[in-house]
């Protein structure tokens, strides 16, 4: 990458300092748009969020994450607005590399059977649901419900 750049900007520091930190926070700004968040909030009775995509299917809910803020501060924040109650999620995964496709993170939430409906939002029986959510959604979903299986003592150190 460096190799490439023009020889008066290799010799002069007080050029190149400024360029490669520049350099670093575009970087930084490209990795932070590739950044998506997946949540699977589940009531205690087997059920999972589902919200309408663009095309009208049912899809988990996701988020376009902001490089400059912490993800799970976000993602809290984002899973209050949905609820319009206080609640942690929990980190389950995090799917793919830096680059075109993006980072995954997805979180997983428990909430009470009485909990109220999402105004935009449906709540389907996780089984029910696998066939009429797309491919990655049905991954992610199976990823969250696999971690949701494991006995405490395997999921903490």
């Amino acid at each position: 990458m460096f190799s490439q750049w023009p020889s008066w900007l290799s010799r002069s520091p007080r050029v190149r300092r400024p360029v490669i930190k520049l350099w670093r926070v575009f970087l930084r700004v490209q990795r932070s748009t590739l950044a998506n968040a997946v949540l699977v909030v589940r009531r205690q009775d087997g059920r999972v969020l589902a919200l309408p995509s663009t095309s009208g299917e049912p899809r988990l809910p996701l988020k376009e994450l902001d490089g400059w803020k912490a993800v799970p501060t976000q993602v809290e924040e984002w899973l209050e607005q949905l609820l319009q109650q206080r609640q942690t999620p929990k980190l389950v995964a995090i799917e793919g590399t830096p680059g075109r496709k993006g980072v995954t993170f997805l979180y997983a939430a428990e909430v009470p059977s009485s909990a109220s409906d999402h105004a935009n939002g449906i709540w389907l029986d996780a089984d029910v649901a696998m066939p009429t959510l797309n491919s990655g959604d049905r991954c992610l979903l199976r990823l969250s419900k696999a971690e949701a299986r494991q006995p405490a003592s395997l999921t903490k150190p």
